[in-house]
């Protein structure tokens, strides 16, 4: 029964089991966030000089599949699956197959007076990724609402920028502000509140936002749209809330465990976010965990 067993076994893990080896983890916050900072993953190991990794399919915030070039003169597949340990940590296990030399590599690992330079090196790779990845999470800090919220109700001045990636968004913002900042000085306009982002389009396989960038102001001051500048009013609504600090750029991170938030509760909508931002870039040039965004996510029960 016992050789019979271990022969089963055997025959499993060469022959059948999908994938050679596996690789698991915690990383912070929820798994929006680890699922999309593992997406972007372009280049397996800094040494290389070009983009190596491809993603294949996946199913947003559960598990992503990605191809990985030029790798130990290997073809590697990852299929990485990410679980919810709690609000503040997620569990992410990473399978891998070599498909050039899958049956080469699980001998190996079963011999223990052979050592396996593939797994080896994979070993080393992952674990730096692992601290690269520590290192960027760092730099921000989400923290998602318990409760659904109302969204303020804003009247604003806003430029309309389009086909941005979304890592360019904070840099768009920059080059953009002196517009709204002219129409506010030239008028002498006093603002209500602090400056936000609206997004009105977010193309997700490619990455690609519109969105509006705002200023706050009163309705009875003097406001004539212009080519650059328009006249917005937007409702408040129900809406799931993130306060994010850290680096502007990097604030789309907590869009993405507000989506996962909302795919959990069940909860239906357009994913389209709205940043309401605290700090002024221009007068704090050097970014750090105390900048504070709040970031709103329309929903509907």
């Amino acid at each position: 029964m016992f050789l019979t067993l271990l022969l089963s076994g055997l025959i499993w893990y060469l022959f059948i089991k999908k994938y050679d080896y596996q690789f698991q983890m915690d990383t912070k916050y929820g798994p929006g966030t680890a699922f999309h900072e593992i997406s972007e993953w372009k280049r397996f190991n800094a040494g290389f000089s070009e983009d190596n990794i491809t993603v294949i399919q996946g199913e947003p915030f559960k598990n992503l599949t990605q191809k990985v070039n030029s790798f130990s003169d290997s073809h590697i597949e990852f299929y990485w699956e990410f679980e919810k340990r709690n609000d503040s940590l997620t569990k992410v296990v990473l399978n891998v197959r070599d498909k050039d030399n899958s049956l080469g590599n699980r001998l190996d690992i079963l011999n223990p007076f052979v050592k396996s330079n593939f797994i080896d090196s994979l070993k080393q790779n992952l674990l730096a990724f692992r601290q690269r990845l520590k290192n960027e999470q760092t730099a921000y800090r989400i923290q998602i609402s318990d409760s659904i919220v109302i969204s303020p109700a804003l009247d604003c001045i806003c430029h309309i920028s389009e086909n941005i990636p979304v890592r360019g968004k904070a840099i768009e913002m920059v080059e953009t502000i002196d517009i709204l900042e002219d129409y506010i000085l030239s008028r002498k306009l006093k603002l209500t509140g602090n400056p936000f982002v609206k997004i009105i389009k977010w193309n997700r396989e490619e990455n690609i936002i519109d969105f509006e960038f705002c200023f706050p102001v009163n309705l009875v001051q003097d406001i004539r749209p212009s080519e650059e500048v328009k006249f917005r009013q937007f409702p408040s609504s129900t809406a799931l809330k993130a306060v994010f600090n850290g680096n502007y750029r990097l604030s789309h991170k907590a869009w993405f465990d507000l989506l996962y938030t909302a795919e959990e509760r069940d909860f239906k909508t357009q994913g389209l976010p709205l940043e309401v931002f605290f700090n002024n870039p221009n007068v704090e040039n050097t970014p750090s965990t105390t900048w504070k965004a709040v970031i709103y996510l329309p929903v509907a029960e």
